[in-house]
């Protein structure tokens, strides 16, 4: 997420232990009751057809004031870098679409985007999406915004973005010297990660790590970081730590926008939502372990939901709902769902994902 410094200021003032544990079993990550639902679309990758990709030099879409050449940066005199941009439909429909970015056209787009070998069930195929370099950046999206009303869950695991563990000489999943520039020049080690699923409110493409920032409204993410500044629920209490962490979280509507982390959130912790600003998570997850994720849009209201093998849970699933009276740009803003690497200046790594499905309710 590229947002070191401020998040630990805000972790430090948001310290103090809240919140009961959250009381559930292990099942499927499907958060809210309500209507029958049935499927509109689904991707399970075991007969995967996608369109030609190839390179194209990045024209730098200026989708607003933090985009990679938006005003924002050119009130810094920051210019972006040369770089290439590929994008493609796939599935039914051509329902879902892939972005992928790179600052080398040499870079071969089957390393960072690719159907392959479950690493848990091998006769089974699954999405792997990598980079190689912090500076490549791969994400899927619909290729059309959501309905109104919507649920979509898929399959999200075998991560492998660093480890978040203290230490200087730890490089975190990293080469080792890499930099956030040109945007900000930070040291893109310190944190590492990706994103399970969220929701936009703006199409989703590979960008700096600050636009996102500006757009979500809901998410469920992992950021490995060696400072410690988020804080993982374990069962009694919230231990700073780095490690593997789960975030569960809403934009909050109500907070003010700061240029460089966006608005607030509202992290969901402990059986309850946070005070918003507070960076606290919902467990840990563990490698080599797949889970489930699930984001739902209904009457009034989203709700998150994961479920699997926590390192500190075991086998549950935690789920929450929010009004959306309290989420960023709700209203009036359409919605895109997003998973993998967004970022073209921040993590490094490899997630494998799988069984994508939207579901609508039933007429």
């Amino acid at each position: 997420m590229g947002r070191t410094t401020r998040f630990r200021q805000l972790a430090l003032a948001a310290s103090s232990c809240l919140g009961l544990l959250a009381i559930g079993s292990f099942r499927p990550a499907v958060p809210l009751q309500g209507p029958d639902w049935v499927t509109l679309y689904e991707e399970g990758f075991d007969s995967l057809q996608v369109d030609a990709l190839s390179w194209t030099p990045d024209t730098y879409p200026n989708d607003d004031p933090y985009s990679d050449n938006g005003q924002f940066f050119k009130r810094l005199h920051v210019s972006p870098p040369r770089a290439f941009r590929a994008s493609a439909t796939f599935g039914r429909d051509r329902w879902l679409t892939v972005e992928t970015y790179s600052r080398s056209p040499d870079t071969r787009l089957e390393d960072l985007f690719s159907v392959t070998p479950d690493p848990e069930s091998p006769s089974n195929r699954v999405l792997k999406i990598q980079s190689l370099s912090h500076t490549d950046a791969t994400i899927i999206r619909p290729t059309r915004p959501l309905p109104r009303r919507y649920r979509i869950c898929l399959r999200v695991g075998y991560a492998e973005f660093g480890d978040g563990k203290p230490g200087r000489t730890n490089t975190n999943g990293y080469l080792g010297g890499e930099r956030s520039e040109p945007w900000f020049d930070e040291d893109a080690t310190e944190e590492n990660g990706f994103y399970w699923l969220a929701i936009l409110d703006a199409v989703p493409r590979p960008h700096n790590n600050i636009w996102i920032q500006h757009h979500r409204k809901v998410a469920i993410d992992s950021d490995n970081n060696k400072a410690a500044w988020t804080q993982i629920w374990d069962g009694t209490q919230f231990v700073a730590s780095g490690e593997h962490p789960v975030m569960m979280f809403a934009i909050d509507a109500h907070g003010g926008d700061d240029d460089r982390i966006g608005p607030p959130f509202n992290a969901y912790a402990a059986g309850r939502w946070q005070a918003p600003g507070s960076i606290r998570a919902v467990d840990a997850y563990r490698d080599n372990t797949w889970y489930h994720a699930c984001v739902e849009r209904g009457d009034g209201k989203y709700a998150l939901g994961v479920s699997g093998d926590f390192r500190f849970g075991g086998k549950r699933t935690y789920s929450a709902d929010i009004d959306s009276g309290r989420v960023y740009h709700a209203q009036g803003w359409p919605d895109y769902f997003v998973f993998g690497d967004p970022h073209n200046n921040y993590y490094r790594g490899r997630v494998y994902y799988d069984d994508i499905h939207l579901e609508v309710p039933k007429q």
